[in-house]
């Protein structure tokens, strides 16, 4: 019988290293070894979660991340990206709810928003969104990375048709 000598965290790390290099399916091994190693830690499920959305599979990926919120219940980073798959899968009101779970946890971040932005959208309040994201970018300085996705994602949705 062979012994896994790699910690949790190890495995962890592991999977980031194969995520950057774009080895996702071994991203997605070492995560699930992780996230098996230590049945009470979130990350490596959030983590898993991430590479699925990243594969386009939607549904897995809302899966890994509702799983992380059975061990981190509080996790606002498992609540938004489970909002956002949930986006993803066009159901927008359970989206609205984990969003304003992640929001109230982070209020001033500015990718919270956006998911929160995407599921009012959804549900055909856009005048709400965009002025979500209004707000959200009188508070970025436009040298911040986000203020251009921010800005193109708020141009898509004033785009759109109503």
């Amino acid at each position: 019988m062979l012994s896994d000598p790699l910690t949790a965290r190890e495995h962890n790390d592991l999977g980031g290293s194969y995520e950057a290099a774009g080895q996702l399916d071994l991203a997605l091994k070492s995560y699930e070894a992780a996230a098996a190693k230590d049945r009470s830690w979130d990350q490596p499920l959030i983590n898993l979660g991430n590479v699925h959305a990243a594969l386009g599979d939607w549904a897995q990926a809302r899966e890994s991340f509702r799983l992380a919120l059975t061990r981190n219940p509080e996790n606002p980073e498992a609540m938004n990206n489970l909002a956002y798959a949930l986006v993803k899968l066009e159901e927008p009101r359970e989206s609205m709810e984990w969003s304003a779970g992640a929001m109230n946890a982070e209020p001033d971040n500015p990718l919270f928003k956006a998911t929160m932005a995407l599921a009012l959208t959804q549900t055909g309040e856009r005048e709400k969104a965009l002025a979500l994201l209004d707000e959200t970018l009188q508070t970025l300085p436009p040298s911040d990375p986000l203020y251009g996705e921010i800005t193109a994602l708020r141009d898509q949705i004033a785009n759109s048709a109503p």
